[in-house]
């Protein structure tokens, strides 16, 4: 039911977006139409495809026989309708559904219902008892159980004539959820069948269970408690076809779906193009969502025709191999907890000490929430780095999809970019790397992104096509250089059809020419993967009207050595230890599987005919990378890969935890299995001139300037210990502490469970991802506790700040009295028992993706992270001025987070704390601070506790813990007699004394 009611809400919105002039009928049957991502929108619109393909033709194709389509495991797709509304042929097609009674029941009602849906239909009948529910002329529904054979014949049997009708069974990701032998069963009993056809589409494991993206699928579905029974045994589209040979049937063929999608027999030029009604720019999250699920057609007899899906014959493109000699080795670096997450960013050298290259950075990018502007900063030096930068430089704001091309000791270019698919830059920057100062330069002439650069000599950079839009694709070559800014490239002869995010690198052989190189891949104006390799070659560089020429190539194998493809999408090709290395990205029509993720390219001259080969250069390595979204920098010695991550479909994120050092197999920098050479890691995030770097000795940290500094992370053995963090009034981050059962036990689901899922709690509802209290861009909505969990995890901005169930309004929240079904599940560590003596109260938090805003609490408090990472800047007492707190107020509507990264908090003192489940920060009083979750849902107990004397507090009821000091209070009072004492005199003698008590008052020890 729950992967049913999820894939409606995916289906409508596919409707609503895809499907403009044609009936919705998914609208009845979802109440609360919901706009998913572009991704999702994509995919879903490409599954409903392939199977609408297969039905058409079952529908079209001639018989004398009655036909059915049966559709197995049906939820509420609405499919009768849409082919009755689409194919006149259909009118003399049976169409059954067949699902759990349960279900069925509440499908058959809103037809019953609904005139829109119950008008297609002649002689309708409801049923209210047996298998049979609804039937008509057109359309029966049957509640049946699946795994019951016996009774699903016996079903069918008395509604068709099994024996004379033409039979086509579909079941779209909804068998799969039965155990192996169940689903076996079901697939042989169907084979069974007089004369029938069989529509599969479901997932697979096409580069085995360790890939990324299938991880982070398996754990999604076993987290839906609805693993998948049959990806495991039959992983690849062989061994479906094996496993439906094996079961009874004759011809079966299956394809991915990425490979239907890049089929013009499939799909065609105006099917993807009307896709164009959204931005998109996910083409790598499409390429392995479709890899991972395939279209299987089969039949039981001989005669029959042949499958929609047979492939075609692709004579542009170029077969994929096994061949796994490792050319390379490779080493994992692991980042801290939390840091380093950032795809389709740019490496770049940096300069610490302004006389060397200490460093390699990645600038730009998005992060876990946001395009940043910052760098993630590598090096293989031990130490910790002191990164220093002018704060009144100029620095390119946040973007992706931008490339940077090393000038050698002229700097870096910075080229393009974007913000959002449908808005490219045109900006291009110069990086001083001796000096870590960024230069404005001649802005290119037509603004793009998803482009690629090499430096061509003499300080010239070339630039390949790029993307200005999700409709247009510049396909000019521009060349830059210093002295003459931008110049456009003319062609000579052959020219390459347009295609972006192509491979693009330059070779060392120059022949007579300026430079060579290879462009090849790309995605084309049809949207589908080009696999044409051409050779390019520059002349006229330093002049005003260079020119390029290009020369198609093949492959010529090396022996029996079979090659993996250059043609890709979003690779990184990158020159090492005079090699050309070609990086990851997505190949045409397959997944690109692990042993051929990396390969070296050469260029073959051999003979009359110029080709190429290509090795194949990967290692095994654990974790396993995904090449998508990665930064690639070489210093010579070794490989750099740092950065990647990918969306993967609606199963959440993967991001890649560290970082990678690739050396080549041939060089002795190994003993064993240890390298003997550094390996590069992370050291950590500069901002502007502010820097978070991660120490290797918490007790060296040290600010550098602004530098944004890490909370240190302590462990704590007694009350003493924790006794001398309070007295230190610094915030740490507490390790190693028990904090009982919830971190294992509150997962959403149990949370319903235990607490109710029609509990009525009131949340921070919010338009915008940050939420402002001045400003109340958020309002306060009262929900079930169930509807408001479900809505969170699907990405809802929701906030919920436990209170006092019984008086809200006049007493502190408490865990222990408004959560006593989950109570005991949390307990606070013995060693912080000296919180008991000063207890405020205990705050359940729960969050989607909305920063927390800024403030301050009066009481000291630990913030215990159960489940989710959570990001925290905190600011001490002194930086108060800089945030403009309104008088008597404890909040700002200021977003420390994006002025921190726009160098709008100069002068401050920030300090970054980046909390995962188990972790427990002590947040001393009056440190100003702000959160924002970084994965998914956060969940975390807040236990407030009184530092001072109780004299020092105000008087009366403080239901939040941030009710100011009773001397503030009342100094505040009497601030306003004072102001009121001065009033009649005039305006410039009452601004002169005033002025004279304010220094008076900052005069005061």
């Amino acid at each position: 039911m729950g992967t049913n009611s999820s894939s409606i809400v995916s289906k409508r919105s596919v409707e609503r977006l895809y499907f403009p002039d044609e009936p919705h009928f998914f609208r009845y049957f979802v109440k609360k139409p919901q706009r998913r991502s572009p991704l999702i929108n994509r995919g879903y619109w490409l599954r409903m495809k392939a199977v609408d393909v297969v039905i058409r033709e079952f529908i079209e194709s001639p018989s004398p026989k009655q036909k059915i389509v049966i559709n197995l495991g049906c939820g509420y797709d609405p499919l009768p309708w849409q082919c009755l509304t689409r194919y006149p042929a259909s009118k003399s097609v049976k169409f059954i559904d067949i699902d759990y009674r349960e279900l069925m029941i509440k499908k058959r009602d809103v037809v019953q219902n609904t005139a829109e849906l119950h008008s297609f239909f002649s002689n309708a009948e409801s049923l209210q008892e047996g298998d049979i529910l609804f039937t008509s002329d057109q359309y029966v529904q049957l509640g049946c159980d699946l795994r019951n054979i016996p009774e699903l014949n016996q079903a069918l049997a008395s509604v068709i004539d099994l024996e004379n009708s033409l039979i086509l069974l579909t079941a779209e990701v909804s068998i799969t959820y039965m155990k192996l032998e169940e689903s076996d069963a079901l697939i042989k009993w169907a084979s069974t069948l007089p004369q029938a056809r069989f529509c599969l589409l479901e997932q697979i494991l096409p580069d085995g269970i360790d890939h990324p993206f299938a991880q982070t699928m398996m754990a999604h579905f076993r987290k839906l408690q609805t693993p998948l029974g049959a990806v495991e045994r039959y992983p690849t589209t062989a061994s479906q076809e094996n496993r439906f040979k094996t079961l009874g049937w004759v011809n079966v063929s299956a394809r991915n779906l990425w490979n239907l999608w890049n089929s013009s027999d499939f799909v065609t030029s105006e099917d993807r193009l009307s896709l164009n009604v959204e931005p998109f720019d996910e083409w790598e999250e499409f390429a392995i969502f479709g890899s991972h699920y395939f279209l299987l057609t089969a039949n039981n007899t001989y005669d029959a025709p042949q499958p929609a899906i047979i492939p075609t014959l692709d004579t542009n493109g170029y077969p994929h191999s096994v061949f796994c000699s490792s050319r390379v080795r490779v080493v994992h670096s692991e980042n801290p907890k939390g840091h380093g997450l950032r795809r389709f960013g740019a490496a770049l050298p940096i300069s610490i000490s302004r006389r060397t290259i200490d460093a390699i950075g990645i600038f730009g990018g998005t992060g876990s929430t946001t395009r940043v502007n910052s760098y993630d900063l590598y090096s293989t030096n031990l130490e910790d780095l002191p990164i220093t930068q002018s704060s009144h430089c100029n620095v390119p704001p946040p973007r992706m999809c931008h490339t940077i091309t090393d000038l050698g000791d002229a700097g870096e270019l910075l080229v393009g970019g974007r913000t959002s698919p449908d808005n490219a830059l045109a900006d291009s920057w110069v990086h001083h790397k001796y000096l870590n100062t960024w230069e404005r330069v001649d802005d290119l002439p037509q603004p793009r992104y998803r482009h690629s650069t090499v430096c061509v000599g003499h300080g010239c950079v070339l630039v390949s096509p790029g993307r200005s839009n999700s409709n247009t694709i510049e396909s000019e070559f521009w060349l830059w250089s210093r002295s003459r800014g931008w110049n456009m490239c003319t062609v000579e002869g052959h020219r390459p059809s347009a295609a972006y995010g192509s491979t693009f690198f330059k070779l060392s052989d120059t022949s007579d020419c300026s430079a060579r190189g290879i462009l090849a891949g790309g995605i084309s104006h049809e949207a589908i993967l080009k696999t044409s390799v051409w050779l390019w070659e520059l002349y006229n560089s330093q002049g005003t009207k260079p020119f390029l020429r290009f020369a198609r190539l093949q492959e010529k194998p090396k022996g029996n050595q079979i090659h993996t493809s250059i043609a890709r999408f979003g690779a990184t090709a990158i020159n090492h230890s005079g090699e050309n290395y070609v990086i990851g990205g997505i190949v045409k029509n397959d997944i690109l599987n692990e042993a051929h993720e990396i390969c070296v390219f050469e260029l073959d001259t051999s003979d009359s005919s110029t080709g190429f080969s290509i090795s194949v250069g990967a290692a095994a390595v654990a974790p396993r990378p995904l090449l998508i979204g990665t930064s690639v920098y070489s210093d010579g010695h070794s490989l750099l890969i740092m950065g990647g991550s990918a969306v993967c479909f609606s199963f959440g994120t993967f991001w890649n935890k560290g970082c990678y050092t690739i050396f080549r197999a041939d060089t002795e920098v190994f003993n064993g299995d240890k390298p003997t050479k550094p390996v590069w890691r992370y050291k950590g995030t500069s901002n502007l001139d502010k820097v978070s770097r991660i120490a290797n000795d918490s007790s060296s940290q040290k600010l550098s300037g602004h530098a944004v500094a890490p909370v240190p992370r302590v462990t704590v053995q007694s009350t003493e210990d924790f006794s001398r963090i309070l007295a230190s009034n610094k915030p740490v981050i507490l390790e190693g502490l028990k904090l009982g059962s919830c971190i294992e036990k509150w997962k959403p689901s149990y949370l319903k469970e235990k607490i109710g899922s029609t509990r009525e709690v009131v949340v921070h509802q919010a338009s915008e991802e940050h939420m402002s209290f001045t400003a109340k861009n958020f309002q306060y909505s009262t929900k079930s506790f169930g509807d408001f969990i479900d809505q969170t995890e699907d990405g809802a901005k929701l906030y919920l700040r436990s209170l006092s169930s019984n008086n809200p309004s006049e007493s502190p929240a408490n865990v222990a009295t408004d959560f006593p079904t989950i109570a005991p599940d949390f307990q606070l560590p013995p060693e912080l028992n000296v919180i008991n003596q000063g207890f405020h109260s205990s705050v359940l938090r729960i969050s989607g993706p909305v920063n927390m805003w800024l403030h301050y609490d009066v009481m000291s408090n630990v913030l215990c992270q159960i489940q989710g990472t959570k990001r925290l800047l905190l600011f001490p007492p002194y930086d108060v001025e800089a945030f403009n707190f309104e008088p008597g107020a404890s909040s700002s509507d200021i977003n420390a987070f994006e002025k921190l990264r726009d160098g709008g908090l100069s002068g401050t003192h920030p300090h970054e704390a980046i909390l995962s489940s188990s972790d427990v920060l002590f947040l001393p009083q009056l440190w100003v601070h702000t959160a924002s979750p970084i994965s998914g849902i956060s969940i975390a107990i807040n236990v407030f506790f009184r530092g001072l004397q109780p004299s020092r507090y105000a008087a009366g009821k403080d239901v939040y813990g941030n009710r100011d000091l009773q001397a503030y209070e009342k100094g505040r009072q009497d601030i306003s007699k004072v102001i009121k004492s001065f009033e009649g005199l005039p305006p410039e003698v009452r601004q002169f004394y005033l002025t004279r008590l304010a220094q008076e008052l900052n005069l005061a020890p």
